[in-house]
């Protein structure tokens, strides 16, 4: 192959990565004295994590097309940043965690984590999963796992660590890590658990076997939908709620899960309920279509 340059360059020229996370090229033409040579170009900077706000809905787009959004620990370092402003911001009804171009994810970066589980700061990347989960599970808002394709291990634990997930008809799910010679961590097991009972968790996370969409909804881990279409009509019907119920909503479902749930608070979030604007529109709407008004 005579194009006069080192064949590591030749491989980046035609965008094969040659490490978990080097930088991606491309093969642009280039002619010096009569010989083709492939010319290196860095592509432009993509973020890691795409994040947008639209109708009350504020999207998460993990963003690793090229490794079915695979999680690196620069990833889920991002997932914890946004988090974080996420957490600050009470304009947004509901977040949506999603992959980029039809997967979900593919899991931990087993190259990067490897790198990072055998570097000086171990410690640390052993508990980044834990985390980014912890950060998820801790947002005031609605959180929605919107899974397509592929959610396997610590992608099934990210969506797990949502407050609801929908699913389309060809989303698949796997539980692996027993079969790598791992144990299940982030926090998994007694969130599974927690979710979907004891025998049911445990077969997943010992047998290591994928499970579809439809048997993921008979388990109740996921609502299923038909179609993207279908998902997205589902997360805008959520959004158009007033904000003060599903803040208290899921202030609720915090308080369940820690087990310090106060049924004396009921009421008194009722009548403040009935002094918000937004709530007693949604009130008269639904009052005006069933003649009531």
């Amino acid at each position: 192959m005579a194009l006069g340059v080192p064949l590591a360059c030749y491989w980046r020229a035609i965008g094969v990565p040659l490490a978990a996370g080097a930088p991606q090229t491309w093969l642009r033409p280039c002619f010096f004295m009569g010989t083709f040579r492939p010319k290196c170009q860095h592509r432009p900077a993509m973020p890691i994590i795409d994040s947008e706000s639209r109708g009350g809905i504020h999207w998460l787009t993990l963003n690793r097309p090229r490794v079915k959004n695979a999680l690196s620990p620069e990833l889920l370092e991002s997932l914890i940043a946004h988090c974080a402003k996420l957490a600050a911001d009470r304009s947004i009804k509901l977040v949506v965690l999603r992959g980029a171009e039809h997967a979900f994810s593919a899991g931990a970066d087993l190259p990067a984590f490897m790198a990072a589980l055998t570097g000086p700061d171990s410690r640390a990347a052993a508990e980044l999963g834990l985390r980014a989960c912890t950060s998820l599970l801790s947002l005031p808002q609605i959180t929605v796992a919107a899974i397509e394709g592929s959610c396997v291990g610590g992608g099934l634990v990210l969506a797990a660590n949502c407050d609801l997930r929908f699913a389309t008809r060809d989303a698949k799910f796997k539980i692996p890590e027993l079969e790598l010679g791992i144990p299940l961590a982030w926090g998994a097991l007694p969130r599974l658990i927690q979710l979907l009972g004891e025998g049911p968790a445990l077969s997943l996370t010992l047998t290591c076997r994928g499970f579809s969409a439809e048997e993921a909804s008979r388990m109740g881990f996921v609502e299923f939908c038909d179609s993207p279409e279908a998902m997205l009509s589902q997360l805008e019907s959520i959004a158009s709620r007033p904000q003060d119920a599903l803040s208290v909503t899921k202030e609720q479902l915090s308080q369940l899960r820690s087990g310090s749930f106060d049924f004396g608070e009921e009421a008194e979030r009722l009548l403040e309920a009935l002094q918000d604007p937004e709530t007693l529109a949604a009130a008269q709407r639904y009052l005006s279509r069933r003649g009531h008004a």
